[in-house]
């Protein structure tokens, strides 16, 4: 009895943080085996259309000159990868996080019924919201993008980590909105207001400089204009904006800011 008692006392103690994350990680990939297909569309068929219709389509109509030398398919192909990224967080960073803390979702809470604290709960799902799927399903559709002939470098593998640096910088600010929320019909808040601009006014699939000047600052503030700006300097060869040090710079402190804000609000949720 002295001897299971010991026991049981030691599976409580609270793992390292390292651990702690890789445990919370291999749920997230437990719970992805599970529902994978249903992302096949939204991660990898959805960019692949806009290719065929837009980036050829439409594109055939567009001037090269007016987008830097490029083909519509060069300039919107790097935009693609990094966007896949922005839509798998609306998947992966609302509503399964907003479920996390609620009775029909509880994995938050099921969780905490384990030695795991809520920092590592937080890191588990960043780490495979920002990490594993960016450099799965991002990868799949860069190598699908190079079968349509845009890419003018060998560098262009980079668009992949582009895409997890704009997965790095906006995964924290979904978790902390989505935990910050209290009734969920506000969840579709994030995708009419965060989701959805970021997709559609980051660069993607026009010049930014396009754009209204009052709305120009705007974009200056979209992570996914950063990625998107770094991965079209690796595929296409061309300068970004800004120095690559200043959009990296950039990311890197929205994904850091980001963090200390997500877990100010998961350490408050889920002390108990």
């Amino acid at each position: 009895m002295t001897t299971a008692t010991a026991t049981a006392a030691a599976d409580r103690t609270a793992p390292g943080t390292l651990t702690g994350a890789w445990r919370a990680f291999t749920l997230q990939l437990a719970l992805y085996k599970h529902i994978w297909h249903g992302t096949v569309f939204t991660s990898v068929l959805l960019p692949v259309l806009y290719m065929v219709s837009i980036g050829i389509g439409v594109g055939a109509y567009i001037d090269p000159a007016s987008i830097g030398g490029l083909t519509y398919a060069e300039f919107i192909a790097p935009g693609l990868v990094c966007s896949v990224a922005v839509m798998m967080l609306g998947n992966d960073m609302v509503f399964p996080v907003f479920g996390g803390y609620e009775t029909w979702g509880g994995h938050y809470l099921a969780q905490r019924a384990t030695p795991l604290r809520p920092v590592d709960i937080l890191n588990g799902h960043l780490a495979y919201a920002a990490v594993f799927r960016p450099f799965t399903n991002c990868t799949i559709v860069a190598i699908v993008m190079a079968f349509f002939g845009v890419y003018h470098s060998w560098w262009a593998s980079f668009a992949v980590l582009a895409a997890a640096l704009v997965s790095a910088s906006l995964a924290p600010w979904l978790f902390f909105w989505a935990s910050s929320l209290k009734n969920d019909s506000n969840l579709n808040m994030i995708f009419r207001f965060a989701v959805m601009p970021i997709s559609l006014f980051s660069g993607v699939f026009f010049p930014a400089s396009e754009m209204p000047g009052f709305l120009q600052p705007l974009v200056w503030l979209s992570p996914l204009w950063h990625g998107t700006e770094l991965a079209r300097a690796a595929t296409a060869d061309v300068a970004p904006a800004l120095p690559p040090v200043a959009h990296l710079a950039y990311l890197a402190a929205l994904a850091v800011t980001g963090w200390f804000a997500a877990r100010h609000v998961v350490q408050r949720r889920l002390n108990f």
